[in-house]
Formats: C-alpha cells, structure tokens, sequence
C-alpha cells in the first residue's frame, strides 16, 4: 500500500496546518454552490487562496491534498501518493456507510442521506483499495457513478464496473442514478427537483447491504 516518504508527510502537514493561506472553508465556495450543495459535510475542508482543498487521508495520516478550482478543475498534490486514501464524513451513530468517488457526490450523498457516514474515494479505480484498508461493517453501500455516456460509446461503465468489483469483495450493495442526464447521485439531486432528497436517500437505502 502506498503512503506519503517521510518527507512528503511533513511537507503536506506543515502545508495542511500552515497559517495564513489555507484558511477554513466559513462560506459557500463556487464549486459547491453550482453543484447546488450547502456547507453540511464541509467542516473538513479549507482554502488555498481561491482553490477548496480536500485532504487525502490513510490511517488519520495525511498523505495528499486534492485542490478544485472554482470551474472544477481538479489536482492532487504533486507527487504524493493517493491509492487507498479517502475524505470521510462521519457521523455520529450512522445507520449506513456510503462510499462514493468524488467530493460533490459525497457531499450531495451525505446532505440527502441523513443518516449515512460517506467515504470519498476521490475515483472509482481507489474504489476497491479503499474498502479493502477500511473493511467497513454494518449496513453498506457503494453509492457509484453511473457513466453511462461512456458505456454507449466505448462499451463499459467504469463507474458501475469498478463499484461492483469493490462490492463483490464484501458483499456490500451497488445504488447508482438512472435515467439522469449526468452520471452521479449530486447530478441526480440537480435533476430529480422538489423531493430529491427524500428521493435519493430511499433509492441509497434500498440497496444497503450488512457485511
């Protein structure tokens, strides 16, 4: 499993714990807002000056930042390590974990779904290495992307095909948006309206699984 040398771990928590320029996220960024998200769930994240940064976490250690710009430009930190590394939005008491691939989609998950804690996996290839470092437990599910424009043009659904791969591992369910013009459950929120909350945690909850 790759982790951060001991160098790269010091330079990314003097950069997460340094003063001035990566303040913490106190008001709606762009990105967030035209993902139609409210802050609940982005206590953890912070500003290096018009970028919001996510940090990439393994075992409580810090091993890489990913930066998103305001047109949703994303980056992770240049030469750190990703695999198996996650963003988590606990919740105390949680019914249901929910792991997803990216932040908006966690996001939108654990604003819809009250009663989930959400890992971000950052992609859907981290997917499996993740589970496999958390081994989570309870009531389960993989709240994936459905890419469904690259399954009409290519032949196969990276989101679907790697959530299910990371599934089959414990067992846990599979819940993706269908019939959305976009491929993951923040598009499903934008898309489904009035009740789309509502909506969406009763489709996520429908196919958790106990592992």
């Amino acid at each position: 499993m790759a982790t951060s040398s001991p160098v790269m771990a010091s330079v990314l928590t003097r950069t997460w714990q340094g003063r001035g320029a990566l303040a913490p996220l106190r008001q709606a960024h762009p990105y967030l807002s035209g993902k139609g998200l409210s802050m609940l769930g982005c206590d953890g994240l912070r500003l290096a000056g018009c970028a919001l940064l996510v940090p990439v976490m393994l075992d409580h250690g810090l091993i890489s930042l990913q930066s998103i710009t305001s047109d949703g430009t994303k980056k992770f930190y240049p030469g750190a390590p990703v695999k198996a590394g996650a963003f988590v939005l606990a919740r105390p008491r949680a019914a249901v974990t929910v792991i997803c691939e990216g932040l908006a989609t966690g996001l939108a998950v654990y604003q819809c779904v009250r009663a989930a804690s959400v890992v971000v996996a950052f992609d859907c290839g981290n997917l499996l290495p993740v589970i496999q470092r958390i081994k989570p437990t309870g009531a389960v599910v993989i709240a994936a992307d459905n890419d469904w424009r690259t399954q009409a043009a290519r032949g196969f659904n990276p989101g679907l095909d790697k959530a299910r791969n990371a599934a089959e591992l414990i067992g846990c369910g599979v819940a993706f948006p269908e019939d959305i013009e976009g491929s993951d459950w923040d598009d499903a929120m934008r898309q489904y309206g009035q009740g789309a909350a509502k909506r969406i945690e009763r489709l996520i909850l429908a196919k958790a699984q106990y592992v």
